[in-house]
């Protein structure tokens, strides 16, 4: 029998997801939630940069509660932790794109209030994407080459111009004075889900983190930057390199560093290797570049985003209830073949 999914708005992330459920075999698109009144009613294909698929999204909760899916694709620009306990309450599978892996991030009284909310429910709750995600199950299994892990380092370059939102520019310091009050919170707070990261890869060890550090180092415009979707003043913030530390017995065990900007003029000008460099310390070391290309679809850019979640539906529906994360679940690969 096909899985039931709801998608979950219809952004940039979302639309990718569409296209991915269309295409894997044991799926089934049965609705989609939309914010917006104007939305309402319409053809999610139309939505979604695609031929009418006869399903129409909805702005109403309680018709997405009816059409009983086995599970929902979580993927809104900003979450509401209410709406996600809704679904787990009513006995809906969540996966999750919005900054979710254990839901440590969202604090700890909303992390309890999930795991509480996918227990009572009996379902499952899974949160993935490219990165935090995909990113640390790679790391996970380059190291099933070591007899011993000293150390884990996943490192992300990527010039991020052509992701339009403001909104998570800004919230992350982008466009602020270098002496901004607050400015290595604010970053902090709005990558938190790193810390969350961290600890997967610590659980998937097996091992006692004593505490998660953070350093964020910033880079300022050397002239004034029109992106299109927002501008950036010179001397202001338009790159950000920050590091998670997992910490063991006094030393990183795990490294993650993320290097993002925004522009082509910044000081210091770091240079930008798009993707990933993992390292692993251990017996015998390890080290890969893991990339990979964009689409020239620009409705599908987003897909190396959506398909870690999409692909995993069924694993996640079959887990056991409760929070669920990489290391809890079985492979998990493309889920369909293209044709010839």
């Amino acid at each position: 029998m096909s899985i039931r999914v709801v998608q979950w708005t219809t952004g940039g992330v979302a639309r990718s997801a569409v296209r991915a459920v269309l295409a894997h075999p044991r799926l089934e698109l049965v609705g989609c939630f939309a914010w917006s009144d104007e939305k309402d009613g319409k053809d999610v294909g139309e939505l979604c940069g695609l031929p009418p698929l006869g399903v129409q999204a909805t702005s109403s909760f309680d018709a997405i509660i009816a059409l009983r899916p086995d599970v929902v694709l979580y993927m809104p620009l900003l979450w509401d932790v209410d709406d996600m306990v809704r679904l787990l309450e009513a006995g809906i599978n969540v996966i999750s794109t919005a900054n979710f892996l254990t839901g440590r991030s969202y604090g700890e009284k909303d992390m309890n209030r999930l795991h509480e909310a996918a227990r009572r429910g009996g379902v499952s709750l899974y949160g993935t994407g490219i990165n935090p995600g995909l990113a640390g199950v790679v790391g996970l299994t380059a190291a099933a080459l070591c007899r011993e892990v000293e150390k884990i380092s996943i490192f992300e370059a990527a010039d991020c111009t052509h992701y339009a939102s403001a909104e998570t520019w800004q919230a992350l310091g982008f466009g602020s004075p270098p002496d901004t009050p607050g400015l290595a919170d604010a970053a902090k707070q709005r990558q938190l889900v790193f810390q969350d990261a961290v600890e997967v890869i610590a659980k998937a060890l097996g091992a006692d983190l004593d505490e998660v550090r953070y350093a964020p180092e910033f880079g300022l415009a050397t002239r004034d930057l029109d992106l299109g979707y927002m501008t950036i003043p010179r001397g202001t913030v338009c790159g950000l390199k920050g590091r998670w530390q997992g910490i063991v017995r006094g030393r990183p065990l795990i490294e993650l560093g993320l290097l993002w900007r925004l522009g082509n003029a910044m000081e210091p000008d770091w240079p930008i290797e798009e993707g990933y460099v993992m390292e692993i310390r251990g017996h015998p070391n390890v080290r890969l570049r893991y990339e990979f290309e964009y689409s020239a679809d620009a409705v599908d850019r987003d897909a190396h985003t959506a398909n870690p979640a999409v692909n995993a539906v069924p694993a996640v529906v079959a887990a056991p209830p409760g929070l669920v994360t990489a290391d809890d679940l079985p492979l998990v690969t493309a889920g369909s073949i293209a044709a010839p």
